[in-house]
C-alpha cells in the first residue's frame, strides 16, 4: 500500500512501514517513549553504516 501525504495533513503509520521522503520535512511524532527511542537508536545506527 502506498499513501502520500502534504503539508498539514494528519497521519498515521503502523508498525512495520517505510517511508520515503522526497523533500524537506518537519514532522511531530508522538509514540510511547520507550518504543519511540528504541526505533530512533536504530535509525541512527543505520545512518551511522
Amino acid at each position: 500500500m502506498r499513501e502520500t501525504v502534504k503539508a498539514d495533513d494528519l497521519f498515521y503509520w503502523p508498525a512495520g512501514h517505510n517511508v520515503k521522503v522526497e523533500a524537506d520535512a518537519e514532522i511531530i511524532m508522538f509514540s510511547p517513549q520507550v518504543e519511540h527511542s528504541h526505533v530512533i537508536d536504530h535509525m541512527i545506527e543505520k545512518v551511522r553504516g
